[in-house]
């Protein structure tokens, strides 16, 4: 093949992930390879080039649309990205979950994955608390289980309630186990989300739980955005899916924070 040839070749795939990048919103390497039947290395050059021209950001294992900090995608944007491994995810928190328990989820599209689990398996006597009006929806068709809508100001782009209101429905409320969405995480800066007024719920709920469990995607790895939840001392668990950088691993270790791998495919 002709220099000329293979530099088109390049350009071509790298155009065509971009819009791959766009279109899902993150990509993982692997599967970039094998869409290309390309090399691992070839496809991390190909994204290092991106990312060198400002289009995208890397994360450990692929890459993800390049965003401002306090960006924010509507909750139907996320719902189709990486819904495979945010099922997986789900299902592994699912079964945290026992009977008699009080819970509360959180909003988003991955703890909405943990409300699907439970209609696939039920778990008998609990009470689930919700600030995300899709999660009570679909919570409120599940046999045996009593749901609680958190109250507040509604939030159209991920409907979640948050605000004083939302404070003060939790006051003198304790949870056995709070699941908690997360759109970055690093040693750094600890747990983020976009919206500073939903950081500040969650901030709430962390207070009144016996144990916290943040569960994110491969590609919250590495990421910052605008409003802060808590450092990773203040949770107790993760579940996520994939390798983990090691940054995060050794921050984790350092304080004793359970993680959960869910492996691919199960």
């Amino acid at each position: 093949m002709e220099k000329n040839d293979k530099k088109e070749l390049t350009e071509q795939r790298r155009r065509r992930i971009l819009e791959e990048l766009r279109r899902r919103g993150a990509v993982r390497t692997i599967e970039l390879a094998r869409a290309f039947s390309v090399s691992p290395m070839t496809i991390r050059n190909d994204l290092a080039a991106l990312a060198r021209k400002g289009l995208i950001e890397r994360v450990h294992g692929g890459a993800v649309v390049k965003e401002p900090i306090a960006a924010e995608p509507s909750y139907y944007e996320k719902a189709n990205r990486n819904i495979e491994e945010k099922r997986r995810i789900g299902r592994k928190a699912a079964e945290l979950i026992k009977e008699g328990m009080a819970v509360f989820i959180g909003n988003g599209t991955t703890t909405m994955e943990i409300v699907r689990a439970l209609k696939e398996k039920p778990v008998p006597n609990i009470r689930v608390f919700t600030n995300a009006l899709t999660h009570a929806v679909e919570l409120a068709e599940i046999p045996g289980i009593e749901v609680y809508v958190i109250g507040g100001r509604l939030r159209g782009i991920s409907y979640a309630m948050v605000g004083s209101l939302a404070h003060r429905s939790i006051e003198g409320v304790y949870f056995d186990i709070a699941f908690l969405g997360a759109n970055g995480i690093s040693p750094e800066h600890g747990v983020t989300i976009p919206s500073l007024e939903e950081a500040e719920t969650a901030w709430n709920i962390i207070k009144h739980a016996q144990k916290v469990v943040v569960i994110a995607d491969h590609t919250k790895f590495g990421v910052v955005t605008h409003g802060k939840i808590a450092d990773l001392e203040e949770i107790d668990g993760i579940i996520t899916e994939g390798d983990i950088p090691q940054d995060v691993v050794q921050a984790l270790v350092q304080f004793r924070v359970e993680v959960l791998l869910v492996q691919e495919g199960r």
